[in-house]
């Protein structure tokens, strides 16, 4: 057994000097280890448990039955035990991060409280060494300072006073430092962590949550709840934050399989996929919206996705296809796709005698029988009416109808409908309103992207559909990017609590109409909240984006480092040598993670990567089609760069040709937010308008 100092919460309080929390540090990770040491045991004896239970099945069939149950429950609880094993393997490296020292009013002793990953008890002591960030009593450390303070317990609230806060870094089990922290120290040390080279995965970031995030990720009032936040503010990390919040609050009603996130690509899906494994929580479920709708049209067309109808707009100037993207990214659409609807249902069914063996049913109760089923789908309707009529003739005529009759019956309703053919009521549609230019012909089963939410509300509000139970909370990222037309459908697969998150600034549909009134008029019950602070960026990258795309709400952290730069260069070919000669630096340096090249274009992504190629420096392509990046050189276009970050940004081709209207400047604008360190832009011939006030050549 080992020789521990705390035997309970007054020795704890004689943790003061740095001696002192070296000391308490060894302790508890010798208490950790004492926990991973009986862990160990535990599962070699549950192995050893196994394999007799195996030789003795083997031995004795006939009992195979009676000792099933036996053996399941000691592989659940075997798993269970590995599973906290890795737990406990991460907080042993870093078992904490904080501590506040909290004098309630109700009590006479001082509260001791560590915060870290997860809950540890000492199971000599019985004592809670670290609390979960997650707790009540921890929600204290990101929302006050030291002095009057309180926290929501489930039995109340509870006040008094933290007579001290304080701040570790802990790595590979060793105490870097500590400090007691006010709001200028925290200021500080949140810089020192920004200042970090990025990392190719999305890191946790419990030790810095900022009291305006904590606010978001312990929300538990809000059916739907709205993050807009600024970019580089940490919107999508507070969401998977929140998940993980939810996953510990409501632990015994909701676990990872009851979470769905709707991500915007398979890169950013890699990027965040440490984050709540990270937490000590398992990844949840993740599907893009084009997977998402798939998956509910059944894969019977080929649906074009987001990136292929904003490459389409960025690289061409077809107007038809633009004023198709332009309605159906409006209220407009799922307005007269409503009212459409409404047609169908009073027009769709014609009533008229049916004649049965000898009875005829007559018009007036065909349409009687018709009506009274309106609480139900067009389709459905339809169905039904066939039992209904066949009721009709039992209990008026005690009329015993056969299978022929019910084939006749059947194709009598049939004659008096319109087509069930769901395709053709959608192309229908645009002939009702008479806007069939609107209506790109559905040959070869390929259907353009909002054409597909348009099918799928259709088909939703005149079959039966029922909710999606198995998904209690959604997460949608990026939601600026979704139209009217895929609120609605969303709204009618899931049936459960929503988290949207996104900036409307960083649209990548210049047709959106999406913004925060009609997000609230989508979500009317919803709750706005808004992150302003941008904690990616340099003040300098900052300042200089925000002449691109003006946004009075934005608070840039006081972080500086070097002003952007733009080159001037005398063609094309001398801007490709350019990039030739910082990407070769930038290797030779070493400087940095990651230096990203930032197109406007796939097309323009795949020439700089041939160039690089050609000059053998060996650099990462993502496209559409790929699922991950890593550390290095990477050449990727502005749409599949959001939601990513990079120590260095490398803009090229920025001249007044290639960005000139509003995609233009939301492409320009989202691949210079992604730099965290420097950003660098390169231009021949004029400089686009959209940084010409803001050069510094």
């Amino acid at each position: 057994m080992s020789n521990r100092s705390f035997n309970n919460n007054n020795d704890m309080m004689k943790i003061n000097t740095e001696q002192d929390e070296q000391k308490h540090l060894q302790e508890v990770k010798t208490a950790i280890s004492d926990k991973i040491k009986s862990i160990r045991h535990r599962l070699q004896k549950s192995s050893d448990e196994m394999a007799e239970y195996k030789e003795y099945l083997r031995e004795n069939k006939d009992e195979k039955a009676i000792l099933h149950q036996s053996v399941s429950n000691t592989a659940i609880s075997g798993e269970a035990s590995v599973a906290l094993l890795k737990q406990l393997n991460r907080l042993y490296h870093s078992p904490y991060f904080g501590r506040i020292d909290f004098q309630p009013i109700t009590k006479d002793n001082e509260e001791i409280v560590y915060i870290g990953i997860c809950n540890f008890i000492d199971e000599e002591s019985k004592i809670n060494l670290m609390f979960d960030w997650r707790a009540p009593i921890s929600s204290m450390f990101y929302d006050f300072e030291k002095g009057n303070a309180l926290y929501e317990a489930p039995s109340g609230t509870v006040a008094g006073n933290i007579n001290l806060k304080r701040q570790y870094k802990i790595r590979n089990g060793e105490m870097e430092f500590m400090l007691d922290t006010s709001a200028h120290i925290y200021d500080e040390l949140l810089q020192k962590e920004l200042s970090l080279k990025a990392d190719e995965k999305m890191k946790s970031i419990i030790a810095t949550i900022q009291k305006d995030q904590n606010a978001i990720i312990r929300n538990e009032s809000s059916n739907t709840l709205i993050i807009q936040g600024v970019a580089g503010s940490g919107k999508t990390s507070i969401a998977l934050h929140r998940v993980a919040f939810m996953l510990y609050r409501f632990r015994e009603t909701i676990t990872s399989a009851n979470i769905l996130i709707l991500s915007p690509n398979k890169v950013f899906s890699d990027y965040i996929s440490n984050v709540l494994p990270e937490l000590g929580e398992e990844n949840i479920p993740e599907k893009t919206i084009v997977e998402l709708i798939n998956d509910f049209l059944e894969y019977q067309y080929v649906v074009q996705s987001l990136f292929a109808q904003v490459s389409f707009l960025l690289n061409t100037e077809n107007k038809s296809f633009a004023e198709r993207v332009n309605f159906k990214s409006s209220e407009a659409f799922v307005k007269k796709l409503d009212e459409y609807i409404a047609y169908l249902n009073s027009n769709y069914f014609t009533a008229k005698d049916i004649k049965i063996g000898k009875y005829i049913i007559p018009q007036e109760i065909v349409d009687k029988e018709y009506k009274s089923l309106f609480r139900l789908s067009l389709l459905k309707r339809i169905k039904e009416l066939e039992n209904r009529l066949t009721q009709h003739l039992f209990y008026k005529h005690r009329y015993e109808v056969s299978s022929k009759d019910k084939a006749e019956l059947k194709k009598a309703i049939n004659n008096m409908s319109g087509t069930k053919n769901i395709k053709i009521l959608y192309k229908n549609f645009y002939v009702w309103l008479d806007r069939k230019d609107l209506l790109k012909p559905i040959n070869n089963k390929d259907i353009e992207y909002l054409d597909a939410f348009g099918l799928a509300y259709l088909k939703i509000n005149i079959d039966s559909y029922n909710a999606d139970r198995q998904v209690k909370h959604l997460v949608i990222d990026e939601m600026q990017d979704y139209a009217p037309i895929q609120f609605a459908v969303i709204k009618k697969l899931f049936n459960c609590k929503i988290t949207l998150l996104g900036d409307i600034n960083q649209s990548l549909n210049p047709q959106s109409q999406t913004n925060l009134q009609s997000l609230q008029k989508s979500f009317p019950q919803s709750q706005l909240m808004t992150l302003n602070k941008s904690y990616r960026s340099t003040f300098e990258i900052i300042n200089f984006t925000q002449r691109i795309a003006f946004n009075e709400d934005i608070i840039p952290i006081e972080r500086h480092g070097k002003s952007p730069i733009v080159y001037n260069e005398k063609d094309i070919a001398s801007e490709k040598e350019q990039i030739i000669a910082l990407a070769t630096q930038f290797l030779k340096d070493k400087t940095f993670h990651s230096l990203a090249i930032i197109c406007k274009t796939e097309k323009e992504a795949e020439d700089v990567k041939c160039t690089l190629d050609d000059k053998q420096i060996n650099a990462q392509y993502l496209s559409s089609e790929s699922t991950r990046f890593t550390d290095g050189v990477i050449v990727t276009s502005a749409q599949l760069a959001k939601g990513l970050e990079f120590d260095v940004v490398i803009v090229p081709f920025v001249n007044n040709a290639n960005y000139k209207n509003d995609i233009d400047r939301s492409m320009l604008y989202i691949a210079c937010t992604r730099a965290m360190q420097e950003l660098i832009l390169t231009h021949s011939n004029e400089v686009s308008d959209f940084i010409k006030e803001t050069a510094k050549e």
